[in-house]
């Protein structure tokens, strides 16, 4: 436990994320302390625990928690996802990195698309390549970033972003001292505190609580908020969990907010020693019942094993509860192109 605390913090130190920076003081709410410049849950949150066994695996039996074989990958469909259409379009890349069009507005979330998503790049290694590079997606408008783990804001990606003039980033509060270290323009910059809403080009983002936590460097802990986001728009009214635990605040977003066309709810990494930072999959399904989109989409899996469980346990555990419940689920495959209609396949039980 030792060596490894030593070398996270090592990898830490030497890294430019060092310093947590001069961020604003926000005023005092139930989730934030003035005087300890903190963000904090609406509810406890239990101490993740640290485990030498864990880290170990993470770091040389990676290969267990991978698929056998590739997973199933299309190849993007452009002209379909691009076009002018009465429906919202999607593309799942795995994790929790999703395109969406809406009005003929491309919305990129949580972009990661390296190989590695861990200050220390020797673990937590993505299963395969991404199904597209950032480089080769033709049209970004925004980018939303539900808050600044690694696994969610990934540098290089925001540096490439950042050379694109016309894309607008829309994030938590503090997140965005992040963002500008990485390069981009203040101007092009949203940071919003929970029920906070920006609209641009006529959709409308609200930041809405989340059941997590926030820190890239061991001084920086909850000094930036996490968030999930409700995205509304003439076509669809879109739910996007970011990173979260199960809580009360998806009774609090049902009643703020109904009707969900399409719901993308995080469903892996979860294990006991963090048990209030991620949910599992039982919770996931409980969080979709809460919600009753139409449609529920699981995220946060199919791409980077985090946590000790197989790649597909959580899909596996979580989708026939959804049923049970009478919510449709949509499991696509990496790359494809879907919209609310589009009829799913249990693709992940072929492993």
């Amino acid at each position: 436990m030792f060596m490894y605390i030593l070398l996270l913090s090592l990898s830490v130190l030497l890294s430019y994320y060092l310093y947590p920076g001069n961020y604003p003081l926000y005023p005092e709410s139930n989730h934030y302390c003035q005087r300890k410049r903190r963000f904090y849950n609406l509810e406890p949150q239990r101490k993740a625990e640290a485990s030498f066994k864990l880290a170990w695996g993470m770091i040389f039996k990676q290969s267990l928690l991978h698929p056998s074989k590739s997973l199933e990958v299309h190849s993007i469909e452009w002209a379909s996802f691009l076009s002018a259409n009465d429906k919202a379009k999607y593309i799942w890349l795995g994790h929790s990195t999703l395109l969406m069009n809406l009005q003929q507005q491309c919305i990129l979330t949580d972009p990661v698309f390296e190989s590695s998503v861990s200050p220390l790049p020797i673990m937590m290694n993505r299963f395969q390549q991404a199904p597209v590079q950032l480089e080769e997606i033709p049209k970004i408008d925004i980018v939303l970033i539900s808050h600044v783990h690694y696994d969610h804001m990934e540098a290089k990606s925001i540096k490439k972003l950042a050379k694109q003039a016309h894309v607008h980033f829309i994030t938590t509060l503090g997140a965005g001292y992040f963002l500008k270290k990485f390069g981009v323009d203040v101007h092009r910059i949203s940071e919003l505190d929970w029920w906070q809403s920006v609209e641009i080009n006529g959709i409308t983002y609200t930041a809405v609580p989340a059941r997590h936590n926030a820190q890239r460097s061991v001084f920086d802990k909850n000094k930036t908020l996490w968030a999930g986001f409700v995205i509304e728009s003439a076509q669809a009214r879109v739910y996007f969990s970011g990173d979260t635990a199960y809580g009360k605040h998806f009774q609090d977003i049902k009643q703020q907010f109904v009707d969900f066309d399409i719901a993308f709810i995080e469903n892996g990494q979860y294990n006991e020693r963090w048990e209030d930072n991620h949910m599992f999959p039982s919770e996931t399904a409980q969080a979709a019942k809460i919600l009753n989109p139409k449609r529920f989409v699981p995220i946060h899996w199919g791409a980077y094993p985090l946590s000790e469980h197989t790649w597909n346990e959580p899909v596996l555990m979580s989708i026939p509860l959804v049923k049970e419940y009478g919510i449709s689920p949509l499991t696509p495959y990496l790359g494809q192109v879907f919209d609310i209609d589009t009829e799913t396949t249990e693709w992940y039980k072929e492993d």
